[in-house]
């Protein structure tokens, strides 16, 4: 029989709600006074739990139509970094036909994507069958126990899971940028690039029309839109999640319209100050991810001609300024800025990688980086010129030294040979 899996929607209430009084009524004692109120629980309020608000995540499982399992998964406001499971129901009936993994499995693919590393739930000790599965899943014990609820004798294990980061693979539709400048100008080129950057294993498509190096030109807003908009419209057709490479409030608008799900600004808004306000208006009626990047100055010519190394304590408190004026609704990540009016120098870039945790922690937001190909890995290297082959080796070790310390999504150009050393890694 075939089994889907999808968001659930407002009139599938009363469906979940026999769903989960038969699983509950299948073994009371896991739950204590969770049946009697589940009983209680009138149509509104069963209602209000299906329909869709930010950070929250209800599924339902479907056999031939007919649900037999929920899960819900809820990323809090105050730290999107982590995600919990709140509730997971599968049918007595439907139970051991695989329903509860295919709800994980989803429910895990949602947290990751908004930026989750770790996801965390509660299992009850008579439900040893729920916690084989999670085990089975990858949740690990973490030695916490408590009682299911206050006043409850029933205790719960506290389980966790470390999800992979994400990769986000660059799509450059310019003539300079500081790499693979021109090699993908051309729309069709550059949407073919993206397909086999998603097949290499890129999470991401982050999809730039104008260059950000210290040599680059800068381009009209008609210009940058004329370039990436098919684009775009292409990859989002295709089913990826599509990023826009872009300081200006304008291209990020037409971008979102046109499928674009992430905004990637490495101004964090200095370049234009209409971007907070269109952020805020975009997160009231769309699933957009802003990711505000750290540089100063308002222009890219004042961001090179004055470049220090600050430590990861001033990137951390000027990024906060950054996203102060953001609503606390908007979901939002940083980005320390590697390379950008950081100069050449080794250490102060490197530095950067090494704290991504701190930054992470000190925000309470996703951390993404960007070390792919940059001048401070030549200057490592000890030469002028290096070939691709060299610096995307490099640029995979800045990576994972980036993912050590704590970086939730890492931006690279060879998203093949990351994708490969990242499995190896995350295995360990």
């Amino acid at each position: 029989m075939s089994l889907i899996v999808r968001p659930a929607l407002p009139q599938d209430w009363r469906e979940l709600r026999d769903v989960r009084l038969r699983a509950l009524a299948d073994a009371p004692d896991a739950f204590g006074e969770v049946l009697e109120r589940a009983r209680q629980l009138d149509d509104a309020g069963w209602e209000s739990r299906t329909s869709r608000r930010p950070g929250i995540l209800v599924l339902v499982a479907e056999r031939e139509r007919t649900p037999v399992g929920m899960m819900v998964v809820v990323i809090g406001p105050d730290d999107p970094r982590r995600a919990n499971v709140y509730a997971m129901w599968v049918a007595p009936d439907a139970r051991g036909a695989g329903v509860g993994r295919k709800l994980i499995d989803n429910g895990l693919a949602w947290a990751r994507r908004l930026g989750a590393l770790d996801v965390e739930l509660r299992v009850s000790d008579p439900m040893a069958g729920a916690r084989a599965l999670y085990l089975a899943s990858g949740f690990v014990p973490t030695g916490d126990r408590e009682p299911l609820r206050e006043g409850s004798p029933v205790m719960a294990e506290r389980l966790t899971i470390r999800l992979a980061p994400l990769i986000m693979g660059i799509v450059n539709v310019t003539p300079d940028s500081f790499s693979d400048g021109g090699h993908f100008l051309d729309p069709k080129a550059a949407i073919e690039h993206g397909f086999k950057l998603a097949e290499e294993g890129a999470d991401i498509l982050d999809v730039g029309g104008e260059a950000t190096n210290p040599r680059a030109m800068p381009v009209s807003v008609e210009e940058e839109l004329r370039r990436v908009l098919p684009v775009i419209e292409a990859l989002n057709k295709g089913g990826y999640v599509v990023s826009v490479d872009t300081t200006k409030a304008e291209v990020a608008r037409a971008a979102v319209k046109s499928g674009a799900r992430i905004i990637n600004d490495v101004s964090g808004g200095l370049f234009d100050p209409r971007m907070a306000e269109t952020v805020a208006e975009l997160s009231a009626s769309e699933d957009v991810t802003y990711i505000a990047g750290h540089l100063r100055g308002r222009s890219l010519a004042e961001v090179f001609a004055a470049e220090v190394a600050p430590t990861w304590r001033e990137v951390t408190d000027e990024l906060s300024e950054r996203i102060r004026p953001l609503p606390d609704s908007a979901r939002v990540w940083v980005d320390p800025g590697i390379g950008f009016g950081k100069g050449a120098d080794p250490e102060g870039n490197a530095s950067l990688l090494r704290h991504a945790g701190d930054i992470s922690e000190a925000l309470r937001r996703p951390v993404v980086v960007g070390p792919s190909r940059k001048r401070f890995l030549r200057r490592l290297l000890g030469v002028q010129d290096a070939v691709t082959d060299v610096l995307d080796a490099a640029s995979v070790l800045a990576s994972l030294a980036a993912v050590r310390a704590g970086a939730h999504c890492v931006r690279v150009h060879n998203v093949a040979l990351l994708h490969t050393h990242l499995t190896a890694y995350n295995k360990k």
